[in-house]
């Protein structure tokens, strides 16, 4: 709601919400101009939280532990923090979430389901690009193809460093590239994995995407040790 606001305001805001919501885009034309109505109902089918055969209990049971491995995730990341970032950072990452600990653990269940980046991304790469592939491959190689595809579609937001002519700064995003592409390949796996337990839900995606964007980004924005000082995080992997 607020990105939309601020499109009033800021036009050029607009590319913020266009940039995710590129893959869910592009689901939609391709469907409407190679599958229609029929394509349609199947691609939208895979917005309910599970599909058929599953069950109501498996499903709930699946997204469950979803949530409660991220809260395990933050809890580790968090001790880490008390242990060993200076004092009153830990505090600081409580206040971007809450005041009291009731409030803390809405929000971060909160930031699961309405995280931007997943919920405009997975129409897309989990709703209509997994089922296409896995029609060829099996899941695991499916997972493999798409986490390189996820991969590709972030990489121009490397391309103004690559050539900002800063010293180092190109063979630092080469090299920066070592990193995440395991790290969106294992996602995409774990992806892969849970929307197949919720019968093709694009949900399985949405969360494990979310967990992935959580971690890195807000549960670990006041401090987080870097690997050998190359400013890439430990859970950038996770």
């Amino acid at each position: 709601i607020t990105a939309v606001r601020s499109t009033f305001d800021y036009p050029g805001a607009y590319t913020l919400l266009l940039f995710p919501a590129a893959p869910m885009l592009a689901a939609l034309i391709v469907t409407g101009i190679g599958y229609g109505r029929s394509g349609f109902r199947e691609l939208l089918s895979r917005c309910a939280p599970w599909r058929s055969p599953v069950s109501w209990r498996q499903g709930v049971t699946v997204i469950a532990v979803c949530f409660l491995a991220f809260f395990a995730l933050t809890g580790i990341m968090w001790v880490q923090t008390y242990l060993y970032a200076p004092p009153g950072t830990l505090d600081r990452t409580f206040l971007r979430y809450g005041s009291d600990p009731l409030a803390i653990y809405a929000m971060l269940a909160a930031s699961l389901l309405l995280s931007p980046g997943p919920l405009l991304e997975e129409l897309g790469w989990r709703g209509f690009a997994l089922p296409q592939l896995l029609k060829k491959f099996d899941p695991l190689a499916a997972a493999v193809i798409l986490g390189l595809m996820w991969w590709a579609w972030h990489l121009p937001r490397d391309l103004p460093t690559l050539f900002s002519g800063e010293p180092g700064a190109a063979w630092g995003v080469i090299v920066k590239q070592f990193v995440i592409i395991p790290g969106f390949i294992a996602g995409t796996i774990i992806a892969v994995f849970v929307c197949n337990k919720l019968g093709g839900s694009m949900w399985g995606g949405v969360l494990i995407h979310a967990i992935h964007n959580e971690l890195g980004v807000n549960v670990t924005a006041e401090w987080a040790p870097t690997v050998a000082g190359l400013g890439w995080r430990p859970w950038d992997l996770v």
